[in-house]
C-alpha cells in the first residue's frame, strides 16, 4: 500500500498563522494564491503590516514614556526614603542644624513639586484649567528655597547616587547569586551592576527566541501530527477496502462450498428417502401378503359386479324412498358389515399363519 507523500508550502505556514498541507495546496490552488497575496500584506500573526508598524511605534513611544516615568518614580521614592531615614534618625538622636535645614528645605521642595503635579485637574484634558487657578510658575515663585535649588541638588545627587548604587549592587548580587562577588571592590561591583539592564535585555531576548523556537516546534509537531493523522486515515481506508475485498471473495468461496455441501446432502437425503420407501414397501408387501392380495384379486375378478351394482342401486333407491331417518340405520349396517368382513379376513390370515 502506497501513501502519497505530502509536502507543505514552504512560505505560507511560516508567514501566516495557517496550516496548509501539500494536499490542501493541490486541491485549492486559487486559495493558495490568495494566501500568497495576503502574505505580502500581513504579518505572521495575521495583522496588516501597516498596522503592525503603527503598533510597534506606539509600543516604542510607550516604552520611552514608561522609562521616563520609572526614572522619575525611582527618584521620588529615593527622596521619600531619605526623608524617612532623616525622621527616624531625628527621633533616635540629635541631628546637626545644617542637616536639619537641608532636609527641611528638601521636604518643602518635594511638597511643592507634588502640588505642581496635581494642578492639572481638568476632566476634558484642557491645559488652561488648573487647581484653584494656580500655575506652576506661581508655586515656584512662592518656594522659599528656589534660589538654593542648585546647592540642594549638589548635595542631594551624591546621596541619591549612593543609595541607588547600593540597590543596584543588591539587585545584581541577587541576580548573579551563583558567582562569588564578595571579593570584588565596590567600583568593579557597581560597574558590573550597571551592566545589569543589558544583561537582562539579552536574557529577555534569549527567552523570547527560545519561546519563538518552542512555538515553531509546537507548530511543526502539530503539522506532523496532522500529517500522521491523514496517513493513518488513508491507511485505515486502504485496509478497509482490502478487508472488504478479501471478505467478499472468501464469502463467495464459502457460499459455493456451502451450496455444494447442501446439494450433496440433499442428494443423500433423497437416496435415504428412496431406501426407506423401498424398505416400507418390502415390509408391507411380503410374500404372504402378495399371495393373499392375488387371491383377493382373483376372487374379485370372478364376482359379477354389474348385477350386484344394479341391485345395490335399486336397494339404495328403495332406502331413499323410505325417508331420512333410515339413512343412519343403513350407514350403521354398512359399518357393521365392513367390520365383519375385516374380522373374517383377519381370521383367514391368522389361520394361514398358524
Amino acid at each position: 500500500m502506497a501513501v502519497a507523500e505530502e509536502t507543505e508550502p514552504p512560505d505560507l505556514n511560516l508567514n501566516l498563522p495557517v496550516h496548509i498541507t501539500g494536499r490542501d495546496a493541490q486541491k485549492n490552488p486559487e486559495f493558495v494564491k490568495l494566501l500568497s497575496t495576503l502574505s505580502h500584506r500581513l504579518t505572521h500573526t495575521g495583522v496588516s503590516k501597516g498596522l503592525h508598524k503603527d503598533v510597534e511605534q506606539a509600543k516604542e513611544q510607550m516604552r520611552r514614556e514608561k522609562a521616563a516615568w520609572l526614572q522619575m518614580s525611582a527618584l521620588y521614592h529615593e527622596l521619600e526614603d531619605l526623608l524617612l531615614d532623616y525622621d527616624i534618625r531625628r527621633q533616635e538622636a540629635e541631628v546637626p542644624i545644617a542637616e536639619s535645614q537641608f532636609y527641611r528645605a528638601l521636604r518643602e521642595c518635594l511638597t511643592t513639586a507634588e502640588i505642581c503635579e496635581y494642578l492639572e485637574c481638568s476632566p476634558d484634558g484642557r491645559k488652561d484649567v488648573t487647581l484653584l487657578g494656580l500655575t506652576r510658575e506661581q508655586l515656584q515663585q512662592n518656594n522659599p528655597h528656589r534660589k538654593d535649588l542648585k546647592s540642594l541638588q549638589k548635595k542631594l545627587v551624591p546621596l541619591i547616587e549612593e543609595k541607588l548604587k547600593k540597590k543596584c549592587t543588591a539587585v545584581f548580587s541577587f541576580h548573579d547569586s551563583s558567582s562569588s562577588l564578595s571579593g570584588d571592590p565596590g567600583e568593579l561591583l557597581f560597574a558590573k551592576a550597571s551592566q545589569l539592564p543589558l544583561v537582562l535585555e539579552r536574557e529577555r531576548l534569549d527567552l523570547e527566541e527560545k519561546r519563538r523556537l518552542l512555538l515553531q516546534d509546537r507548530a511543526a509537531r502539530d503539522r506532523q501530527f496532522w500529517q500522521y493523522y491523514q496517513i493513518l486515515l488513508q491507511t485505515l481506508e486502504s485496509l478497509e477496502r482490502i478487508v472488504k475485498h478479501h471478505r467478499l471473495r472468501s464469502q463467495l468461496e464459502n457460499n459455493n462450498i456451502i451450496s455444494e455441501w447442501l446439494v450433496q446432502r440433499f442428494d443423500a437425503m433423497e437416496l435415504k428417502i428412496k431406501v426407506v420407501e423401498v424398505q416400507v414397501l418390502c415390509d408391507t408387501y411380503t410374500a404372504d401378503t402378495v399371495a393373499a392380495l392375488k387371491q383377493i384379486r382373483r376372487h374379485l375378478d370372478s364376482t359379477p359386479y354389474d348385477s350386484e351394482y344394479a341391485q345395490s342401486v335399486q336397494q339404495l333407491q328403495a332406502y331413499r324412498s323410505v325417508g331420512m331417518g333410515f339413512d343412519s340405520l343403513v350407514q350403521e349396517y354398512g359399518r357393521l358389515q365392513e367390520a365383519i368382513e375385516n374380522k373374517k379376513w383377519g381370521l383367514i390370515e391368522l389361520q394361514k399363519t398358524c
